[in-house]
């Protein structure tokens, strides 16, 4: 059984991460990718979801106590958890979530979005005192790269090496990066599929 945390800074992904796994294993879309392994949903918890308005009138979730899904292997019975908690670290109850979850897990998946500067989204690890000595990263909101395709893979290499080495003053080494995109696009269903492929591999030691 493994346990798994999401972790990373405020409108990073963790959410939708979760929503689009669900989604494929309740699809039975997750069995038939690359890797793919048939599952079935034994519980999910997004209660801790809480809709926020902004001014051109829609709206977006925080999530301010951890979202819970787990899942069970269809061939094993194995059951897998995973937690996200929230990503705003000036708030005490989400503080709680992410210390918590970074303690449980057994492996942590740092969530980076490649939209965003590197320097704010660091601050959410520097909350966490206690991490494993491996993680791995999850390189979320590919579709919202701007410039060419080489413009493209330069940013991405350099964000690869900056959370490196970030991880790597921190005695923690990086596993492994995924590229991912998990809002349902067309153009980018390799992306989407990453991000069920990614979670797998995570629990079935693939990687």
């Amino acid at each position: 059984m493994a346990i798994l945390g999401l972790m990373g800074a405020m409108n990073v992904g963790k959410t939708t991460v979760l929503q689009m796994f669900v989604d494929y294993v309740e699809k039975a879309k997750i069995g038939k990718i690359k890797g793919g392994v048939d599952c079935r949903i034994e519980k999910q918890d997004f209660k801790g979801e809480s809709a926020i308005e902004v001014e051109d009138g829609e709206g977006f979730t925080k999530t301010i106590t951890p979202n819970k899904v787990v899942f069970v292997e269809e061939k094993t019975g194995t059951s897998h958890t995973l937690f996200a908690p929230g990503g705003d670290r000036d708030r005490a109850v989400i503080r709680m979530g992410i210390i918590t979850i970074s303690r449980i897990a057994r492996q942590i998946i740092g969530l980076f979005a490649l939209d965003q500067p590197l320097k704010e989204q660091f601050k959410l690890y520097d909350l966490i005192r206690y991490m494993p000595k491996t993680i791995y990263i999850c390189l979320n909101k590919y579709d919202l790269m701007e410039g060419t395709e080489d413009e493209k893979k330069a940013k991405i290499e350099d964000f690869k090496e900056q959370i490196t080495e970030y991880f790597k003053k921190r005695r923690i080494t990086v596993k492994e990066f995924f590229q991912t995109c998990a809002i349902e696009k067309e153009g980018f269903e390799d992306y989407n599929d990453n991000v069920a492929r990614m979670i797998l591999d995570l629990v079935l030691n693939r990687v």
